[in-house]
């Protein structure tokens, strides 16, 4: 006789289940992709300096900045590779597909003077503050 009765562990499905309609209500893919990169801001006092940990970008066109006031938002698409040859799949733990993040920065930044870089699957950005900002799109070096 096992000392673990099979199906042991159903007593959680209830949690899971409550788990899953209570706090992932609604949400799709991308909507939990704001869980999935780590975003580390800080700032002087003349900049607002702001790096994420987002790996898999392959192309500049997947990554999009956007800055209006103080609110920053970096979105993309991670896209699977094929390597052509069929595959089955038994584990898929990395995330794909599109994904966006906003974020409240700690004061006003300048469109002008912004500055991204991607290196690595690390991508970091500079601002300078302001008091008089305007929207903009901020265009991404890769390296």
């Amino acid at each position: 006789m096992p000392l673990v009765p099979y199906g042991s562990f159903r007593i959680f499905d209830q949690y899971w289940d409550d788990i899953n309609s209570n706090l992932l209500r609604g949400r799709g893919k991308e909507d939990l992709a704001q869980f999935l990169y780590r975003v580390d801001v800080e700032e002087t006092s003349s900049q607002i300096y702001v790096t994420a940990e987002i790996p898999g970008l392959d192309k500049k066109e997947d990554l999009c900045i956007e800055i209006d006031e103080n609110q920053l938002t970096i979105s993309g698409e991670i896209k699977r590779t094929n390597s052509g040859e069929e595959r089955s799949t038994h584990r898929v733990e990395r995330y794909y597909g599109r994904f966006s993040r906003t974020l409240t920065l700690p004061a006003v930044v300048k469109a002008d003077g912004a500055h991204a870089s991607y290196k690595n699957g690390v991508l970091e950005l500079s601002f300078l503050k302001d008091r008089h900002p305007a929207a903009r799109t901020i265009e991404v070096d890769f390296h």
